[in-house]
């Protein structure tokens, strides 16, 4: 599928399976979407709907349904839970948090078994166990050295990073970057903020800041966080109003791009200029990104209706290179 193998297609929620009738053993149509994540655009044989567990397939704690703007989720309620201890680890590691290269799942889940790491800032302490590293399958010293490396790295770090990077659910990397940016990225002010503080943030609403406020209250997250305080060292990241050229623009990125790797790309220097960037077209965007402006796709179609103008990468670059 588009040049690639593809074994999974992405299934978000339980909304979707419902609307699809996903059942075990349908036959179904897949699509890249924007060519890159699979997804299922049909289920020819819906057979469904499949049985919703009432324990986690994982350390058999209970589970619950939440409907949040009408979108049904399944939730192990266990916070204990090795999977959630899994993807804890692996998002903390992840790119665009930490961004420890080289630290797989796999890698992690190796780790958390043997007991080399419990909470996040046991990773900066991995050299600890050289010795039962180097001799893992897999490992070797070259390995361990690089992961060392890697790690040591990270210790240098953002706010930003840091505040995406403890997973608290509804604060995104936008979310996360808008949060520190308010509080011109002091780190004390950002884990000390109030509910109406984080309201009075453009775009941050009852439920965020609901979720932020919530984590912060927890002693065990506290902790967790202190801990991590120790190893790491912030960076500068002070901006300047004559920085933020896009402060309060909202903007939707589609199609191909040439200036740019991937959207990713984009989207962070536009945020990094106080920008926003969205993932579909409604009235509240300020600009659709397209270099093919002409196309019939259905977010140029959206944004004609709507009366939203469509740049091109390159308009897009001057507006930045004006300033």
């Amino acid at each position: 599928l588009e040049g690639t193998t593809v074994s999974r297609a992405s299934v978000h929620n339980l909304s979707i399976m419902e609307a699809l009738e996903l059942g075990e053993g349908d036959i179904i149509t897949v699509y890249k979407a924007n060519m890159i994540i699979p997804q299922i655009a049909d289920n020819i044989t819906r057979s469904g709907p499949v049985e919703i567990p009432d324990k986690c397939p994982v350390c058999d704690g209970d589970t619950e349904i939440r409907e949040e703007n009408g979108v049904r989720t399944l939730y192990c309620l266990n916070p204990d839970c090795p999977a959630k201890r899994i993807k804890s680890f692996t998002h903390f590691v992840s790119r665009d948090a930490l961004g420890v290269d080289g630290f797989s799942e796999a890698t992690i889940e190796k780790f958390i078994a043997k007991g080399f790491i419990h909470e996040p800032a046991d990773i900066f302490h991995l050299d600890k166990f050289k010795d039962q590293i180097v001799n893992m399958e897999g490992f070797g010293e070259k390995s361990y050295n690089n992961l060392i490396n890697s790690v040591n790295n990270a210790r240098k770090t953002t706010t930003v990073r840091l505040l995406y990077s403890l997973g608290i659910p509804n604060i995104g990397l936008s979310n996360a970057r808008m949060i520190c940016k308010h509080f011109n990225y002091n780190w004390q002010e950002i884990q000390n903020a109030s509910y109406d503080k984080l309201l009075n943030i453009s775009g941050i609403g009852n439920v965020m800041a609901a979720s932020f406020i919530n984590y912060f209250s927890d002693d065990k997250n506290k902790a967790l966080v202190e801990n991590i305080l120790k190893e790491i060292e912030f960076q500068d990241q002070t901006t300047t109003s004559d920085d933020l050229i896009f402060d309060n623009i909202s903007f939707v990125i589609t199609g191909s791009l040439n200036h740019f790797n991937n959207r990713n790309e984009l989207k962070e220097l536009i945020e990094q200029k106080g920008g926003k960037v969205l993932s579909s077209v409604t009235s509240k965007t300020d600009y659709l990104i397209n270099n093919d402006i002409e196309s019939n796709s259905s977010k140029n179609k959206k944004a004609k209706e709507l009366g939203i103008k469509i740049i091109s990468e390159d308009q897009l670059i001057n507006w930045i290179n004006k300033e």
